[in-house]
């Protein structure tokens, strides 16, 4: 995962040539920066960059000026200036090799030397007896840290060698295959003895050189060092070792002392001495500069023999063995105790203060989250307004504070085009450079897979539209395409859809109950502000039992009554008593929620309307089963009072209600239940669409079809009674006698066997049945109804009752309009 800044960067990577920093770039996994124009440098530090990954590690690639200790140590010492987070120099590329280290060793040109001691052979005095070297730099600088020779000395294990090598030459085919300059040279490879220089040894006449002239036998003139062997005629006969270049054998890696001294070694015979001397592998010229700085490793691809034959032949194929030597080294390599990976935070809410309970949901996806090989996808699920969203914030939170090397992403699903939108933020956070919006999801999926992304949390929330996620034609645009995949990350889906969620998470799935009692208490307590009110406990209980225990309709009920100062809680559970139209305009005052979207509906009357459309969308049934239940008492609906077509069309209607939580059925029941607040939401969203009387009149039919009698046996149309009132009211206003004369008729002969003749309700229906009647003409009918009213009310409620005196003017009309 690309860092946000130069503190994240925790490996720097030094080389004096350019061949050698083109050798290393070539293996980068991903670039994120050249040449400081998005990590910028600090005022003193002169060094050039390249920032990338190699690996899960944030690499800074550094090009040297020039060769030598002072210069390495120049730009070591400026890289600490931008870079204050580095934990580890790679001084790679190509150096001279000892051929004969030692009686049982051979280093070839291709091998590959890793230090484990630097050796700064020209760090001393000249002293009459010679030059005397005062100490290494193990002992004045210290030895590697502890890290370091932990891991050298298992990487010098037989097995782990033989296993790094073979990553080595893995790496190196790569680079192969990218560049044909990095192929091996097919020259052989020559090892003159060391006391053999390179040199003119037959004199021209015409030419006068210092091979001749020199008062030395190690004096070289300039076109000798210039032309290679072939061409000066060096001795074959002086030829100590040779390997053809045409059986090129795989590189091999010595671990050892490096000698580093600030001039080119090219003298055989001082190459054997300070070998035999300090016990050294090879030449090189920066380690030590280097090391003087910060924690070193030398990892150099030998080139030469470091004598007066070196030549430049190898060095390509050096500088690419060096580079595959050093990506294989940082492959083993972990990140040093109290190095901080750079994680990232991307939440849309603050934390919530109010939160209470759910710690059985929270630890099951916490449980989930922790198994070491467990599940990658997990779905959190329930009706809307349940409160899905702040159990995905506090999980959020909880992982943040407990693991501070887990990034966490939060993607709104509300809109595609919020969607869209996250995914560019997140690329941009990733350091994903110039990012094109219609790329952005895919380039976030490659990121995150990638296990240099470290740990991460991506959280859909409001996962609820199938089309975005599984659209029915397959499209590639769907978002289900573009999740990323790690061993470290875990996407977390909050959907009202429990069957969209065990399409995207399996069966990880948890679903989000409403609010028990305790619970509810506890969220009162914490979002009332007039606590006392809470002292009457039976006022809170039945608040909270009227609104369903659902979140959502608590939060709504109490930034009313804050905002009002309702003295008792009684006050609010009176609204709620009231007739539907004024409860349903309580429940659709919108209010202030900072843990809410801003572009989509709040108050619980509406907070279902997308779902609503959703239903419609992906099942008609379902949404025709809805409109039937919402036309009838919510609880016990047998399911033969649903139409009934084949029974996988039933079954998967029922189903997607029950995946939006809209509905549910006890175990061995024939009946579903509507939820409450639904019911009142769904009526709502049917009269606002002008189709509440339209499905009365065909639900009144589908009782009709199912109860077409009043035999004793149709029990079940006893609950109807109020639906049949309110059908035979329209039916009567819209002049529909003969209809509304039927349901009058059947409700005054249900409420006569279940309630007598003396109730009320029995006589509003004889009163009613005997004015549909007058409205047929059928007036004998009607007066011998209105007198049975009349006597009765005389008898029940008395002579001047209002109701019996209403009586007695109907029956005066129906005698009037007889004439």
């Amino acid at each position: 995962m690309r860092p946000k800044r130069e503190t994240g960067f925790s490996i720097a990577i030094i080389c004096a040539l350019p061949v050698e920093a083109d050798a290393v770039e070539a293996l980068f996994d991903e670039t994120y920066d050249r040449l400081g124009k998005f990590y910028p440098k600090r005022p003193g530090d002169a060094n050039s960059y390249i920032n990338g990954r190699i690996g899960e590690h944030n690499v800074v690639l550094c090009y040297m000026p020039g060769m030598g200790k002072g210069s390495a140590a120049s730009v070591a010492s400026s890289l600490l200036v931008s870079y204050t987070g580095i934990q580890l120099a790679l001084v790679v590329g190509i150096c001279g090799g000892a051929p004969y280290p030692s009686s049982n060793t051979q280093i070839f040109l291709g091998d590959v030397i890793i230090s484990d001691a630097v050796v700064e052979y020209d760090f001393g005095g000249q002293y009459p007896s010679g030059f005397q070297r005062k100490t290494d730099v193990k002992d004045i600088l210290g030895r590697p840290d502890r890290a370091i020779r932990t891991l050298l000395a298992a990487l010098k294990a037989r097995k782990t060698h033989i296993e790094f090598q073979d990553k080595m030459s893995q790496h190196l085919c790569i680079i192969q295959q990218s560049e044909a300059r990095w192929q091996h040279p097919e020259s052989d490879d020559i090892l003159f003895e060391a006391s053999y220089h390179h040199k003119h040894y037959r004199k021209d006449s015409s030419v006068r050189c210092c091979c001749f002239s020199g008062g030395s036998s190690d004096d070289i003139c300039k076109d000798a060092r210039k032309t290679n062997c072939s061409s000066l005629g060096c001795d074959e006969n002086r030829v100590r070792r040779r390997r053809d270049g045409t059986e090129a054998s795989k590189a091999s890696v010595h671990i050892g002392k490096i000698a580093s001294a600030d001039t080119v070694m090219k003298s055989g015979e001082h190459r054997d001495e300070i070998t035999s001397k300090e016990g050294v592998i090879g030449f090189e010229m920066e380690g030590a500069g280097v090391w003087d700085n910060v924690s070193c490793i030398v990892v150099k691809g030998v080139c030469d023999y470091a004598d007066s034959h070196k030549n430049k032949t190898w060095q390509a194929y050096a500088a690419a063995t060096g580079a595959s030597a050093a990506k294989t080294f940082l492959e083993y390599w972990r990140p040093m105790h109290g190095e901080v990976r750079e994680h990232h935070w991307m939440v849309s809410f603050p934390k919530n203060p109010q939160f209470v309970g759910r710690q059985y949901e929270i630890n099951q996806v916490e449980k989930f989250i922790s198994v070491l090989d467990g599940p990658r996808e997990l779905a959190i699920t329930g009706l809307g307004g349940v409160g899905k969203t702040q159990v995905a914030l506090e999980l959020a939170y909880r992982i943040r504070d407990r693991d501070s090397e887990c990034s966490v992403f939060w993607i709104p699903c509300t809109s595609l085009e919020s969607v869209e939108q996250a995914y560019l933020s997140i690329a941009k956070a990733l350091g994903i450079q110039d990012v094109k919006p219609t790329e952005a999801k895919e380039q976030v999926r490659n990121n995150l897979s990638q296990a240099s992304a470290g740990k991460w949390l991506l959280i859909f929330d409001n996962a609820d539209d199938r089309e975005m996620w599984i659209p029915d034609n397959n499209a590639t645009t769907a978002l289900k395409n573009f999740l990323p995949q790690s061993n470290q990350g875990h996407i977390l889906f909050t959907t009202r859809n429990r069957q969209l969620a065990v399409d995207l998470a399996g069966h990880t799935v948890i679903s989000i109950p409403e609010f028990d009692e305790e619970t509810g208490m506890k969220f009162l307590e914490k979002t009332l502000i007039q606590k006392d009110l809470l002292n009457d406990n039976d006022a809170a209980n039945t608040l909270l039992t009227r609104l369903a225990f659902l979140p959502l309709a608590i939060t709504q009920a109490v930034a009313y009554i804050n905002r009002n100062r309702i003295e008792q809680l009684s006050d609010y559970i009176q609204l709620l008593e009231e007739q539907e139209s004024e409860i349903v305009e309580l429940l659709s005052e919108n209010f202030q929620d900072k843990w809410r979207y801003k572009d989509i509906q709040n108050p619980v009357a509406t907070t279902w309307l997308i779902s609503f459309q959703q239903i419609q969308h992906l099942n008609e049934l379902a949404a025709d089963y809805l409109s039937y239940t919402a036309c009838v008492n919510p609880r016990n609906i047998p399911r033969s009072f649903l139409p009934q077509p084949t029974s996988k069309k039933r079954i998967d209607a029922i189903g997607l209600l029950k995946a939006y939580s809209f509905v549910n059925e006890q175990a061995g029941s024939s009946c579903i239940s509507l939820h409450r607040l639904v019911h009142l939401a769904t009526r709502n969203w049917m009269k606002k669409n002008h189709r509440f009387v339209q499905w009365i009149f065909k639900t009144a039919d589908r009782l009709d079809e199912v109860f077409p009698d009043s035999d004793p046996a149709n029990r079940q149309r006893e609950r109807y009674i109020g639906l049949l009132q309110k059908v035979g009211d329209c039916l009567y206003s819209d002049g529909r006698y003969n209809e509304a004369e039927a349901l009058f008729s059947d409700m005054m002969a249900l409420q006569l066997r279940k309630i007598g003749n003396e109730h009320p309700d029995t006589l509003t229906s004889m009163a009613n049945l005997a004015s549909t009647y007058g409205n047929q003409g059928r007036w004998k009918e009607a007066e011998e109804l209105e007198l049975q009213v009349m006597e009765i009310r005389k008898r029940v409620l008395g002579n001047e009752h209002p109701a019996t005196l209403a009586s007695m003017a109907n029956l005066a009309s129906t005698y009037r309009n007889q004439g």
